[in-house]
């Protein structure tokens, strides 16, 4: 089975599991109790967090980095799309650099995380 389809199939299982619990009034709702929409919003977000997840990956083996270390990283580059998402402009920058200050001091490598910014984001978050 190729990796895109292993993706979509998690993507699919996560969202039945939104769907049910929406059903059994376990997950929060909106005031409108539109679960049709809701369910579609949430399928939005497991597609674009593994697309993000499959380029921060794909970055990752390019550098030679041991798969062990590609879940920090990932993270990492999760935590950068939220930011995206929430903020730009300067906003955006300041908030990545914080970001980059905060994986590193994690333990992870400056260069991979400044990689990762500048090829799946296109941000510039620390120095060269």
């Amino acid at each position: 089975m190729k990796t895109a389809e292993r993706r979509a199939i998690a993507v699919d299982r996560a969202v039945g599991r939104y769907a049910r619990k929406l059903l059994r009034g376990a997950a929060s709702a909106r005031a409108d109790e539109n679960t049709q929409a809701q369910v579609a919003n949430y399928r939005w977000a497991a597609e674009r967090r593994e697309l993000r997840a499959a380029q921060v990956n794909q970055v990752l083996s390019r550098l030679g980095v041991t798969p062990i270390l590609f879940v920090p990283y990932r993270n990492f580059g999760l935590h950068l799309d939220r930011l995206i998402r929430d903020h730009d402009g300067e906003t955006l920058r300041g908030l990545a650099r914080a970001a980059f200050v905060r994986w590193t001091g994690y333990g992870l490598d400056p260069s991979i995380l400044r990689a990762i910014a500048e090829q799946v984001f296109n941000l510039g978050v620390g120095p060269q």
